[in-house]
């Protein structure tokens, strides 16, 4: 059996917990050893949670330990995920068992798949992808290592999501889009146009916002 360490305690992470009850429940040989965050009070006032096991960056990895990253901001996300790949350790994927998964869909290590989310015939994740609750993605579709999409967001067919990419929830892109490395795509947006990397856009349609 593996060991299951869930790097983030907070929000996202006691998410992820829950993902992870559903695989063990499902039948996944794995029990949830228990959280790294460097905010040793993140559980405070929570029950049913494992402990909080320390930092990232002080754990010392143990036979049969496996990882997930349950951070939502992409660039800690890669940051601390990197710090365990450097020691060695090794990530798998959680994929709750009321997803609907298409033909010929593939995923990278590290990835997060939500409950009732829908990845289409032919779709590719790479590496530490969050795909989160009722989000879909259309045939033929990818998104790059280590991007976030948020919960009930509909990707349509041959959209491509580069690499470190965020979708905040409950956006629409059409089909044919590219969205750039590092682009940042605001709540309940609809997208229409390419994204350039390193853009922010937000509305309907959605456009380039500056800071």
């Amino acid at each position: 059996m593996k060991h299951l360490v869930i790097i983030g305690a907070r929000g996202w992470g006691r998410e992820v917990f829950d993902i992870a009850v559903a695989c063990i429940t499902a039948g996944a040989d794995l029990d949830v050893k228990g959280f790294l965050d460097d905010k040793v009070d993140a559980l405070d006032g929570k029950s049913g949670y494992p402990p909080i096991l320390g930092s990232v960056e002080l754990y010392k990895i143990q036979p049969d330990d496996v990882f997930v990253c349950a951070l939502g901001d992409v660039n800690f996300k890669k940051q601390y995920a990197e710090i365990i790949l450097n020691k060695g350790g090794e990530f798998i994927s959680l994929v709750h068992p009321t997803a609907i998964i298409g033909n010929n869909v593939k995923w990278g290590k590290g990835c997060i798949i939500g409950a009732y989310a829908n990845l289409s015939s032919d779709t590719r994740l790479g590496d530490f992808v969050t795909f989160s609750i009722k989000a879909g993605m259309g045939h033929d579709s990818t998104i790059g290592d280590f991007s976030h999409i948020g919960g009930m967001t509909n990707i349509s067919g041959f959209v491509t999501i580069g690499s470190q990419v965020t979708v905040h929830p409950c956006c629409n892109i059409i089909p044919h889009r590219n969205i750039g490395d590092n682009a940042v795509i605001g709540t309940s947006s609809v997208v229409l146009m390419n994204v350039k990397a390193g853009t922010t856009v937000f509305g309907n349609p959605a456009k380039k916002i500056e800071y």
